[in-house]
């Protein structure tokens, strides 16, 4: 059996009192097996806002859930540049938001249809996320 993530049952995260922007943290290393095969981590320390959810929707899913683990490897790609300037803007945001959903496939699999679904607003409006963690 292939192991894509290396915390595949509990996800170590801890929520950080008084921090609203970026209120979760990793508590552990995580390491994830990229669809090119290549190993990619996730420190422990790194902060993130969670799933991304409109506020109107969070009663209905929270920030913390099975997609947590795409989410946390999509933010810190976003924010680290993971191969921007190897592949340009473009690309290297999109490698990272496949990366996202084949995550959120593999571990939210039962919903495949509101994946592909966040996914595609991801591809819609996080180009203005992205483009404010280029550190060119």
């Amino acid at each position: 059996m292939d192991i894509f993530c290396t915390h595949e049952k509990t996800f170590p995260i801890a929520y950080v009192v008084g921090s609203k922007k970026r209120p979760y943290v990793i508590t552990e290393d995580i390491s994830y097996k990229l669809s090119t095969g290549k190993l990619y981590t996730v420190p422990k320390g790194f902060r993130l806002d969670g799933t991304s959810v409109p506020t109107v929707l969070r009663s209905l899913m929270p920030r913390v859930n099975d997609k947590i683990i795409g989410s946390a490897l999509h933010d810190h790609m976003y924010m680290y540049d993971h191969r921007r300037l190897e592949l340009g803007d473009r690309k290297a945001r999109k490698f990272a938001d496949k990366e996202m959903l084949y995550f959120w496939d593999k571990y939210d699999n039962d919903r495949k249809k509101e994946n592909k679904i966040m996914y595609f607003l991801v591809r819609r409006f996080g180009g203005l996320i992205f483009k404010k963690w280029n550190k060119k």
